[in-house]
């Protein structure tokens, strides 16, 4: 199942969430409901600079998704940056 960067804006809370592109990846993080942050990493589908269209409506597929939460989503930003890093 594809989402993009708009649908994931539309998806994560305004106060907490963010949705940013690191490259040729896509970082999000929101609060969770019981405590802490989630952090998910998607990776683009679609050539940005191929398309005719913004890079918020590139399709995305699901990366990789933190089993854990964090402290708060600076913390969860780190372990997307680090995870592709490797």
């Amino acid at each position: 199942m594809f989402t993009t960067m708009e649908k994931l804006s539309e998806k994560v809370t305004c106060s907490y969430g963010s949705v940013m592109q690191f490259g040729d990846y896509v970082f999000a993080t929101d609060i969770h409901w019981q405590g802490g942050f989630t952090a998910e990493i998607y990776e683009f589908v679609d050539d940005p600079n191929e398309l005719e269209f913004g890079v918020i409506e590139c399709r995305l597929n699901l990366y990789e998704k933190a089993e854990n939460r964090f402290e708060d989503a600076g913390h969860a930003i780190e372990w997307c940056i680090n995870r592709i890093k490797k």
